[in-house]
């Protein structure tokens, strides 16, 4: 017991330059992608409450779209993880192949629902008036990046779960530049470009999401990289291949799907109670991206490094693994918290534009989200660092959506409807829900039950 005790606080040479090397990259990445979401906020914003409202509740249809996609691209990292353990690039062209399938296929759903019934959807989120024109006129344009990141989430997932982070990294870093310079020129019309509004910046989007795909494709194909899929191997795989994969991969993608619908019902009641209180949200979820991007890049290093642990065949030392990075989320995000409440006030400075009580309300709900921060993150972590690494979908999507829907939607409409309680009552009743998670979650990670090696997906005893 001791010298496991040991090994959890002792970390080698060799294990920390692994983590570091895949967790700095998606950190740095998130950092900037963050940074850019505030600038992007700000410069929104100075347009004033309506607009902002507007692109922030617009940007809920696309936080379906991008949770959906990520369930499937994370589903697959799974595999691809675990295939590069053991230097299978044949079963990494097979599970690419599966996902380009779904990927594409949501990509096509959710941008023809952008183009073709705006309003219809606009309506789910905000009132009728100024802000719901805005939101339409947004979702329009922004729709037409959602091809380009179904191709992309890919690509850059495979070169992260294969050794390349800081390829993905440097992808997103250019897109996010992209994004930030022509947010700037096409909203307020600087370097000789239209002044467009909102337009503008649906618009600087779509440019991005071009930019980052070009250099993660490009990067592939020119070195030669695991993710180099051919025309060959873009066929279908065999059938039980194919099953197998999707009886891993449709949970987490279903998981996903519940968990950002849930999440796009909280927003609903948010339109519920105005301008001011959708634009302290947007605020809110500006600044918490940004404090947290450290503990993000190690919840994506620790997916990895299970997945390769486990491809390995290295049970104990995917158990060590979990066990440390579960103790590292919980270190970071207690930093993270006490420091987002110190410096809630001086952060919300930047957003001058935004009202008075807009600022108040975002400043208490950050003081809420800075004292539970070691909890949520420690279901993140659990949920999908440790339990997806190990193949246990099934169980982590009645977890993370059960809680959510039934706990966690019922607390916020009761709180809305029933009780009447401002914003920061309802934020903090989204929060019900993590209790539940966590001891659930924690019951699951001891039993070691998570652990399934999926290399030999597909294949049947003779």
């Amino acid at each position: 017991m001791k010298e496991n005790t040991r090994k959890i606080f002792h970390w080698e040479k060799d294990f920390i330059q692994k983590l570091i090397k895949i967790a700095l990259p998606i950190a740095l990445q998130n950092l900037v992608t963050a940074s850019a979401h505030i600038v992007d906020g700000l410069m929104v914003a100075g347009l004033g409450e309506a607009q902002y409202a507007a692109v922030t509740q617009a940007g809920r249809y696309s936080f379906l779209f991008q949770l959906f996609l990520f369930g499937a691209a994370s589903g697959t990292s799974i595999f691809i993880s675990q295939f590069w353990g053991k230097r299978d690039k044949e079963g990494i062209h097979k599970v690419m192949s599966l996902c380009f399938r779904i990927t594409v296929g949501l990509a096509l759903v959710f941008m023809l629902g952008a183009l073709l019934i705006p309003r219809p959807i606009m309506s789910l989120f905000l009132a009728e008036g100024e802000s719901r024109n805005y939101a339409v006129e947004y979702l329009s344009w922004v729709g037409l990046n959602y091809l380009f990141a179904g191709i992309d989430i890919v690509f850059s997932n495979t070169l992260r779960a294969t050794g390349k982070p800081t390829v993905a990294m440097t992808a997103g870093i250019c897109g996010i530049l992209t994004n930030t310079f022509l947010n700037y020129g096409l909203i307020y019309g600087k370097f000789g470009m239209p002044a467009l509004g909102v337009k503008g910046a649906a618009i600087a989007t779509v440019a991005a999401a071009g930019v980052s795909l070009c250099i993660n494709m490009g990067y592939t194909y020119w070195k030669r990289q695991p993710g180099a899929i051919r025309a060959r191997g873009m066929r279908m795989p065999d059938w039980h291949f194919s099953l197998d994969y999707i009886k891993r991969v449709i949970p987490v993608v279903i998981n996903e799907g519940l968990w950002s619908l849930g999440m796009t019902t909280y927003a609903t009641f948010y339109g519920r109670l105005g301008d001011t209180a959708v634009a302290a949200i947007g605020v809110y979820q500006n600044v918490d991206q940004l404090m947290t991007v450290f503990v993000f890049g190690v919840v994506n290093a620790t997916a990895i490094l299970i997945g390769n642990r486990i491809g390995e065949g290295d049970r104990e030392g995917a158990l060590l693994t979990s066990r440390r990075m579960l103790l590292a989320t919980e270190c970071i995000s207690a930093l993270t918290g006490l420091t987002l409440i110190a410096l809630r006030y001086p952060i919300l400075s930047l957003f001058g534009s935004l009202s008075a009580q807009t600022i108040e309300y975002a400043a208490t709900i950050l003081l809420i989200c800075g004292c539970i921060m070691p909890f949520r993150h420690f279901n993140t972590i659990n949920i999908v660092g440790v339990l997806r690494a190990g193949g246990d979908t099934v169980f982590s999507m009645i977890l993370d959506s059960g809680a959510v829907w039934l706990i966690g939607v019922p607390s916020v409409a009761i709180a809305t409807v029933v009780l009447k309680l401002p914003i920061t009552g309802v934020f903090m009743a989204t929060f019900v829900e993590e209790i539940f998670k966590g001891v659930i979650g924690l019951h699951r990670f001891f039993s070691n039950k998570w652990i399934n090696n999926l290399t030999n997906i597909g294949k049947r005893e003779a």
